[in-house]
């Protein structure tokens, strides 16, 4: 019979860790598995009933989420089981390839167990010793489901977020209280139109991205050269008519405009930036005639900015001084949520709106 002890960090990775004790248990009741707060009675010495558990066990199961992947707690249990040579494997619940790049001891050494992988069921069931079985397949396939109901129940941002918002907040300059979560949406209190976010959308979409539109005014720091990577990209996928799904659409403030006057407080400085950079666009794509159908101009006031990346909607409202003029928008606060959120549609519909009121810049 093996010892199995069961370490968790926080109100999620508890709730997961309560669904992997129930699964170990459901599958194979000779096992002998500790949790704490499930198996520490009232009056009990906490952290002395602990360390004589990890001595006793033979198996440390880390319950890994991308919130308490740094949690000293874990780190501690982590550490005193690898240095009793105890078995330590790490369940990792959300997919998170940085989940162990904190710290190169003890977890480096340890092979994970990943539920989000498609082999789960059969590398799960072969190290804990289990019969596979249509009973034993169809508790996992209960167990996977209880998962997600968790996981969705913890979820600050949607889904398609996720991986994005990770990006940003592994970048420092997004970091400082940032972000704040409400209604399925990441409030970041600054960071727009800088370098940084610039640098997490192109990475988030390069070879794997189907949709980028961008409604901006100049577009400078998309066409400063920091990014001929993304332009050497969509050149190659226009060997194909339909750039092999991929939808990128870019636009341009018209510097024909009247618009143009109410733009920026220093209105010749920015008519020439514009002028600047629509020259260094047409130079990028050249006589590329797919890709330039991908570049529009729109002569509107535009309200709302909003890029969209795949199934993200990056978005900042433009604050307006008493003469109508926007305020910078570098080092803004922005949003981001769910393309398929109420507020994702709408802003698909006004992008597509503008879109279709433009003309070819080329």
């Amino acid at each position: 019979m093996s010892n199995i002890f069961i370490s968790w960090s926080k109100a999620k990775s508890k709730d997961l860790a309560i669904e992997m004790k129930n699964i170990l248990e459901s599958l194979n009741p000779q096992l002998n598995i500790f949790m704490s707060e499930e198996n520490i009675s009232a009056g009990e010495r906490v952290q002395e009933k602990i360390i004589k558990k990890i001595i006793a066990c033979d198996i440390l199961l880390l319950c890994f989420t991308k919130e308490n992947k740094k949690s000293p707690w874990l780190l501690y249990e982590a550490g005193f089981a690898s240095g009793l040579d105890k078995m330590v494997i790490p369940i990792l619940f959300d997919n998170d390839p940085n989940w162990h790049s904190w710290i190169d001891n003890p977890m480096n050494i340890s092979r994970e167990i990943n539920i989000n992988q498609e082999n789960f069921e059969r590398i799960f069931l072969k190290c804990f010793n289990l019969c596979d079985t249509p009973y034993t397949r169809n508790v996992l396939y209960s167990f996977l489901q209880k998962i997600e109901i968790i996981k969705e129940k913890y979820r600050q941002v949607d889904i398609q977020c996720e991986d994005f918002i990770d990006l940003l907040i592994s970048n420092n300059a997004f970091r400082v209280e940032n972000p704040i979560y409400k209604n399925k949406t990441a409030y970041f209190l600054t960071g727009f139109e800088t370098y940084d976010l610039w640098k997490a959308v192109v990475a988030s979409f390069l070879y794997s991205g189907k949709y980028l539109w961008i409604y901006g005014r100049k577009n400078m720091k998309l066409f400063g050269g920091n990014f001929k990577e993304l332009f050497d990209y969509l050149d190659e996928k226009t060997v194909n008519e339909d750039m092999f799904g991929i939808d990128f659409r870019c636009l341009f403030l018209d510097p024909s405009s009247d618009e143009v006057k109410y733009a920026h407080k220093q209105q010749d400085i920015f008519s020439l930036e514009l002028g600047a950079t629509i020259k260094r666009a047409k130079h990028q794509v050249g006589d590329n005639h797919i890709l330039q159908k991908c570049f529009r101009k729109y002569s509107n006031r535009r309200e709302e900015v909003i890029i969209r990346l795949d199934n993200c909607i990056i978005y900042s409202k433009p604050h307006f001084d008493q003469d109508g003029q926007p305020q910078i928008m570098t080092n803004a606060k922005f949003e981001v949520f769910s393309a398929s959120s109420p507020r994702g549609q709408q802003c698909i519909e006004k992008y597509c709106c503008v879109w279709n009121s433009a003309v070819d810049l080329f």
